[in-house]
């Protein structure tokens, strides 16, 4: 098993919440279809988060590898950089079922999912 060495929250708060231009780019400028982005990526996010939490007691190793894949490559390309970092780690640590370092990454996925939405407010 890789043991990857433990990170702070800090390490992950450095990108960005969400990238607005580059999302805009990918949605042709049109901020009423970015509106609705967001909202389907939310919903789905919490969708996923849950799962997570649940799999995360039953350390179904796939299906949390499989989430945190998902969600690294929605919010990638959504542009929300920092729920996109955090989850490439969690996938990672999915893949070697290191479950406490799995655990620290969750709850730090947690507060981004929370600053996400924060942001989404104010947009």
């Amino acid at each position: 098993m890789i043991n990857f060495p433990p990170h702070k929250s800090d390490d992950f708060m450095t990108a960005p919440i969400f990238e607005t231009e580059k999302a805009l780019n990918r949605v042709h400028n049109k901020k009423d279809l970015l509106e609705r982005v967001i909202d389907i990526f939310v919903k789905s996010l919490m969708e996923r988060k849950d799962v997570i939490e649940r799999e995360l007691n039953n350390e179904n190793w796939e299906t949390l590898a499989t989430m945190a894949h998902s969600i690294k490559g929605s919010s990638w390309t959504i542009g929300a950089q920092r729920l996109g970092n955090i989850a490439y780690k969690m996938e990672k640590a999915a893949d070697q079922k290191d479950l406490a370092f799995f655990r620290q990454l969750f709850e730090i996925f947690k507060t981004c999912v929370q600053q996400f939405i924060e942001f989404d407010k104010k947009l």
